[in-house]
């Protein structure tokens, strides 16, 4: 599998591939990243219930996925280490 990001201004996109150079056959729009009380994690697309203020996550994924999210959307970022070349996962990520 292979994991790319695109960042529009504080969020991105995460897509997902076969492996790299093929066309995406998932992307998730409007991810975040968040600082929890246990560290970072993926904010995916969630909508709040008005009557009970509870939030509802569209997307859920395992903690190795939101790691690897998280490292290729650091890289990805605008202005970030590695801001001048396009940021993909490894295609042997085993989640």
């Amino acid at each position: 599998m292979h994991v790319t990001v695109k960042w529009f201004k504080d969020q991105f996109n995460v897509s997902l591939h076969a492996r790299e150079g093929v066309e995406e056959f998932l992307t998730v729009k409007g991810c975040r990243i968040v600082a929890g009380k246990d560290g970072y994690f993926v904010g995916f697309p969630a909508t709040k219930n008005e009557t009970s203020g509870k939030w509802w996550t569209h997307v859920w994924s395992n903690e190795k996925f939101q790691a690897e999210v998280i490292r290729v959307a650091n890289e990805a970022k605008p202005g970030g280490p590695a801001a001048k070349k396009p940021q993909a996962s490894n295609d042997d990520i085993p989640f």
